[in-house]
């Protein structure tokens, strides 16, 4: 059985990274949550990481280029056109580009020959 995570929350983002389960952010009924944390398959344990910039749940969560993408989301109030993105080598989270338009309730799917994410998120020189 896997151990309880750190803080229970719903429409958190779950990702595989590196051997590892990275839970991110979410909502307790009462606080919406920046924090994340990443799970240890072979200690069976949790441990927390740099909380996000942004607290927000329902949100897109991918990995792409060795980097956690959390994309849009919401906070009750409004929804996010924010891109965020973890580095775990840094336990560092900056903004990448923001999206055209709010996003909740978003998927987000890296698909090999096809456009990816992070044409649209990732700065460009031109």
């Amino acid at each position: 059985m896997i151990s309880q995570m750190t803080c229970q929350r719903s429409g958190l983002g779950i990702v595989a990274y590196e051997d590892h389960v990275y839970a991110v952010g979410g909502f307790d009924g009462f606080v919406h949550h920046s924090s994340a944390e990443v799970y240890n398959p072979e200690s069976n344990t949790w441990r927390q990481v740099s909380p996000m910039l942004t607290p927000r749940s329902s949100f897109g969560i991918e990995v792409l280029n060795n980097r956690i993408y959390v994309v849009g989301g919401d906070n009750t109030s409004y929804s996010y056109r924010k891109v965020e993105c973890y580095d775990a080598t840094t336990d560092e989270w900056t903004e990448a580009h923001p999206l055209n338009i709010t996003r909740s309730g978003v998927s987000c799917c890296v698909l090999s020959g096809l456009p990816n994410m992070d044409e649209y998120i990732t700065p460009h020189d031109f």
